[in-house]
């Protein structure tokens, strides 16, 4: 066979191959619409600005809810719209119930996190140990007293400081109250202490330098690190994992002190017994057991005292600087409900249809997480004509979704009204409102923390009449969770009779 045969038979074999790889490559779905603006090296880095949520919102009014960015050698999917949501946290649930890797992350929650443990065997049995034994709705009842006392704590705290005639700092009252009450759940430890004349009490100083780590772990590990913007056999060079590393060990030398402190007390009856010691015995022959215990006290503390703290104070805020007229209708509310003589209690809040419309308007307005935690496909997906390459980081931008005037009637208003009468509610069955998230992936800590926000913020309001101390333009900070940027500072006059605000 001589050259130009063997040539013409190759290319008759090779044309169909040919045509079928690029028939194939032509009928795959497009890439989601992208910014054209990306630039060498960092893609769309430099259109991020301090709010990522803020940016992401503008970036989907240009764009459309479906979008994808580039950050180095990493790329991103953003949904902003309650059909695409859906789509993502449950008609494809399984196939986006995996999460990003995240170096910082698996230094500080010891490659335990269940928040942000990749889909697979070590997250189901993660998941089983928190929603089957420490976070049922029969065990947080079971720590209702201890909830209602550092409430009665706080409440009494702000009545001393109307005596004093004292603005209150709500941020620190909030976290101090929060703080107190999720590490006397998992530790049985209080560390933030109303004492005598002081509002804001002695705190340990110990227990200040852990609560500021876990703040810092939990921002350095979520913020942009070079490491993104390199090839994986290069992410040595960043610089920040060894910083993570120098405050891991920080937090590691005060958990392993506690987790001691258990092992070695006597007192073993079985209604003394705080998460600490249940995760304990139940992981007792588990050889990375300890590991597990420090990893869910991290994630219970961190995801316990900040979300919960900024929920009320934005709350409050919002009710002081642009809405006051929801504070009467709240009062006559409760008035009606509970009456004067007493606090509310968790039996009334299915009756306060009100104040479950403030939650669920300040949900909608300020979720704590207005990204939730990114999901990942294990493998290539479809989402509204668009291919989603497997691996792809993908955000839910709940804060748009909260903010889009196709769902809402005059979106940036603080109008509670406008979840009276409606079904809709923020457990995850509802996309337009989704501060836990949805899905196999949703927050497991939501009854807790619900619960907590729930009662707090009905006491706040039934036991004191507010009046802003000072101007607040209700900016937001941004960090692990959404701030108001000048933490609001309020003056609270009881509308109860002493003796009632300390009920236990």
């Amino acid at each position: 066979m001589d050259v130009f045969t063997a040539s013409i038979l190759l290319i008759l074999i090779l044309l169909p191959l040919l045509g079928f790889y690029f028939r194939q490559s032509w009928l795959k779905p497009p890439l989601p619409p992208s910014p054209s603006s990306g630039l060498p090296l960092i893609g769309h880095l430099h259109l991020l600005g301090k709010l990522p949520h803020q940016s992401f919102q503008a970036l989907a009014e240009k764009h459309g809810p479906i979008f994808s960015l580039r950050f180095g050698f990493r790329h991103a999917v953003v949904i902003s719209s309650t059909d695409l949501a859906k789509e993502v946290l449950r008609v494809h649930d399984a196939t986006f119930a995996s999460r990003p890797s995240n170096v910082g992350m698996n230094i500080g929650f010891y490659k335990y996190l269940m928040g942000g443990a990749p889909y697979g065997d070590l997250w189901k049995q993660l998941r089983r140990l928190y929603s089957v034994e420490l976070l049922t709705s029969k065990r947080i009842d079971s720590f209702l007293p201890l909830r209602l006392e550092e409430l009665s704590l706080m409440l009494s705290g702000l009545a001393r400081a109307h005596e004093r005639n004292e603005a209150v700092d709500m941020r620190n009252l909030l976290t101090c109250f929060t703080f107190n009450t999720i590490t006397r759940i998992l530790m049985n430890k209080r560390y933030f202490q109303h004492q005598g004349e002081e509002l804001h009490g002695i705190d340990s100083s110990e227990a200040s330098v852990f609560k500021a780590i876990l703040v810092e772990l939990s921002e350095t590990a979520l913020q942009f690190r070079i490491s993104a913007l390199l090839p994986s056999y290069l992410r040595w060079i960043d610089w920040s994992v060894y910083w993570i590393r120098r405050l891991h060990a920080k937090q590691d030398q005060f958990l392993q002190k506690i987790i001691d402190e258990h092992k070695n007390e006597k007192n073993t009856s079985t209604s003394s017994k705080d998460i600490m010691d249940m995760m304990l015995g139940l992981l007792a022959e588990d050889p990375r057991g300890e590991d597990i215990v420090k990893a869910a006290m991290t994630e219970l503390v961190s995801g316990g005292t900040d979300t919960s703290a900024t929920v009320i104070e934005w709350a409050l805020a919002e009710i002081l600087h642009r809405a006051p007229r929801v504070l009467g209708k709240a009062h006559d509310e409760l008035d009606a409900v509970v009456g004067r003589s007493r606090m509310v209690d968790e039996a009334d809040l299915p009756r306060l249809p009100y104040l479950q419309a403030i939650i669920k308007e300040n949900f909608r307005l300020h979720p704590p997480a207005p990204l939730l935690v990114p999901h990942m496909p294990t493998h290539e997906s479809n989402l509204a004509g668009y291919r989603v390459l497997g691996g792809t980081t993908t955000f839910v931008n709940v804060y748009a979704i909260g903010r889009d005037p196709a769902l809402w009637d005059e979106p940036l208003e603080f109008r509670p009204e406008r979840f009276l009468g409606s079904s809709v509610d923020v457990k995850g069955q509802d996309f337009e409102l989704l501060p836990f998230g949805s899905g196999r992936r949703a927050c497991p800590g939501m009854g807790l923390g619900l619960r907590t926000v729930q009662l707090a913020l009905a006491n706040l309001i039934h036991g004191f009449h507010w009046s802003a101390a000072e101007e607040n333009a209700l900016e937001e900070a941004g960090g692990a969770v959404i701030w108001v940027k000048t933490p609001l500072k309020a003056m609270a006059s009881p509308r109860l009779p002493v003796e009632v605000l300390a009920w236990n």
